[in-house]
């Protein structure tokens, strides 16, 4: 009927009239048109006892909400955190390959410990804030070019890509979201924001002409990247947690940010080494990702995907009970010794 009353408008025609009593009937049919291929969570039709999220008060006023739609992450527990961080591990190059682009890895890792002046034991807050911020741009990248790269040899060769873009695509987003949330706790000068734009255009360039030559090398690369990453996370959440350390006294009882507990389900009194923590703990499966993508065919099928189905249905889940993951829900920090974790 609604269409009916356009097209007659359309052309010039008065509009039929229809009695009063089918008025009503018109105006259900069309509001029912509109959301007929949308759930009705995710529609804008009211609920009747405002259960929805956007009817919630204050929804549009947090700083980051679910509308904003991100991939389904893993919602980390403190028991699998605490079994990465007791047992941190390194690929041991085997081809000529792997040792070429470990050697690449490791080199770009000690001058970017020179640049940012990390160093691993009472190592300055502002070293660390520079040096996640580069980090998470630096990361950010390989995932979304492989995925690129995988796309168009999907469409180029008029076959299926066995399950690997949306991983690496996961992987992209994920990163993002760590530079995002690292964001909202630090600021990034002119030098800072200079060189993730360096890193950007050397970085890009270099992954696209690995995944040309040998896309093996590049997942490679990626996986001691991703090491790099979990050594740093690893010896970071060390000295938030070690008293006496420039981090402990600056980082051990700072809140996390919003968007670092909706994104990974944290409780509402999470602390930021409950954040580091988690993003310890991504870098540590984009590694574990990346070395079994390395040893892997391009057309093998990818073997994470069920592991992302059951990722998305956990949080899910979450969502769905009102509840978080056990991680922060109450204070993570311990007393340790004071001797500090070397890289």
């Amino acid at each position: 009927m609604q269409s009916l009353l356009l097209r007659s408008v359309a052309r010039g025609c008065r509009p039929l009239a229809f009695p009063a009593v089918y008025r009503p009937l018109c105006v259900r049919s069309a509001h029912s048109v509109a959301n007929d291929t949308v759930h009705f969570r995710e529609s804008r039709t009211p609920h009747p006892l405002k259960a929805k999220p956007w009817e919630q008060v204050g929804y549009e006023k947090r700083e980051y909400n679910d509308r904003y739609a991100t991939t389904a992450n893993h919602i980390w527990s403190k028991e699998e955190i605490d079994h990465m961080l007791a047992n941190l591990w390194q690929h041991k190059p085997q081809t000529f390959s792997d040792k070429f682009v470990h050697g690449a890895m490791y080199g770009l890792y000690k001058t970017f410990n020179f640049i940012t002046g990390y160093k691993a034991e009472n190592t300055p807050v502002r070293a660390v804030e520079w040096r996640l911020i580069v980090l998470e741009s630096f990361a950010g990248v390989p995932g979304f070019v492989a995925a690129m790269f995988r796309h168009f040899r999907s469409l180029r060769n008029l076959c299926r890509d066995h399950g690997w873009i949306h991983t690496l695509l996961e992987e992209a987003e994920n990163e993002r979201m760590h530079l995002l949330t690292c964001m909202k706790m630090f600021d990034a000068g002119i030098m800072t924001r200079t060189l993730v734009i360096s890193a950007q255009v050397v970085m890009t360039p270099f992954v696209a002409a690995l995944l040309i030559v040998k896309p093996g090398a590049a997942h490679r690369f990626v996986g001691y990247l991703e090491e790099t990453a979990c050594i740093t996370y690893a010896n970071v959440i060390h000295q938030v947690e070690t008293p006496g350390t420039p981090l402990h006294g600056a980082w051990s009882d700072v809140d996390a940010p919003e968007i670092a507990k909706t994104y990974w389900k944290l409780s509402d009194n999470a602390k930021w080494v409950d954040v580091l923590k988690c993003m310890f703990a991504d870098e540590c499966n984009h590694r574990d990702v990346n070395h079994t993508f390395a040893t892997m065919s391009s057309d093998d099928p990818n073997p994470f995907v069920y592991k992302h189905q059951a990722d998305a249905i956990k949080a899910w889940r979450l969502d769905a009970d009102g509840e978080t993951t056990n991680l922060g829900c109450a204070k993570t920090l311990g007393v340790k010794s004071t001797s500090t974790a070397t890289v």
